[in-house]
């Protein structure tokens, strides 16, 4: 693996537990499986991107979308039946899911969309390492002069305290310096919004340039950190459940290692 690439999931799991991140991360996992919640969120990502696309307009096109690639998910037929009930239930969530979005996709009103489902890399001064996160959709508001990324999930957004921002909301700040020359904006919103068989729940917040100031030299400390990481020793006396979860599966084989917030803990 490249040890100058590194990603928020990287971070925020190098800081929780380095263990963890040996495992999720540096261990080779050939042949390794795909869970049944990381395939569906995969699908609804590239489908919403569809949609936003205005590829899919109607409910009738988002029906041929699922029927064309949803049986291309590789998903075990031999899989005991518990495993094929959560795989229904799980087209069954796509399903409602998607059709709810075309039905009400995000479009504020007198933006512009910059660019969907798009990966942004940039280097870090000083530090001789790379930082790349995926953005799903960015959209500019020229005349609030708001640069907005917008940020699709699954599960319900954690509360999380703004004076002390995670690792990944930290770096989206620090990659859309790279839009600046030709978006002259002055202020970064985040929009999450949680994809749900029934509407979306929607939360946007305003990243404060203040507190990016004051926490990034703690980003570039980790980041050296990892980069000279060669130990990752087990724990000695105390239980960490992140590690007892990956060593079965890395062992087994089975562990993906996703890189969009599958493995990490996250504040938001």
């Amino acid at each position: 693996m490249d040890r100058t690439l590194f990603t928020p999931a990287m971070i925020e799991t190098f800081r929780a537990c380095r263990r963890a991140y040996e495992l999720a991360f540096l261990k080779s996992r050939e042949g390794a499986g795909v869970k049944l919640s990381t395939l569906c969120k995969r699908f609804l990502l590239k489908a919403v991107a569809e949609v936003n696309r205005g590829r899919l307009k109607t409910v009738n096109e988002a029906q041929r979308f699922i029927g064309q690639h949803w049986n291309s998910l590789k998903i075990d037929s031999d899989a005991p039946e518990d495993v094929q009930t959560k795989s229904i239930q799980a087209f069954r969530f796509a399903y409602r899911a998607l059709t709810s979005y075309v039905a009400h996709p995000y479009r504020p009103g007198g933006c512009e969309t910059v660019a969907i489902n798009t990966t942004m890399r940039a280097r870090v001064p000083h530090a001789g390492v790379y930082l790349e996160d995926v953005f799903d959709m960015i959209l500019w508001h020229p005349e609030q002069k708001v640069l907005e990324i917008v940020d699709y999930h699954l599960n319900p957004l954690k509360a999380f305290d703004p004076a002390w921002p995670a690792p990944s909301l930290l770096i989206k700040q620090f990659l859309c310096e790279k839009l600046r020359t030709r978006l002259p904006f002055e202020r970064i919103r985040i929009t999450f919004i949680q994809i749900q068989s029934q509407g979306q729940q929607i939360k946007s917040i305003d990243l404060d340039e203040s507190v990016y100031r004051l926490h990034w030299s703690g980003i570039v400390e980790t980041l050296t950190e990892m980069k000279s990481a060669t130990e990752f020793p087990p724990h000695v006396t105390e239980v960490c459940k992140r590690c007892e979860v990956l060593s079965p599966c890395t062992a087994m084989g089975t562990f993906t290692g996703e890189s969009r917030n599958d493995v990490v803990y996250r504040s938001a």
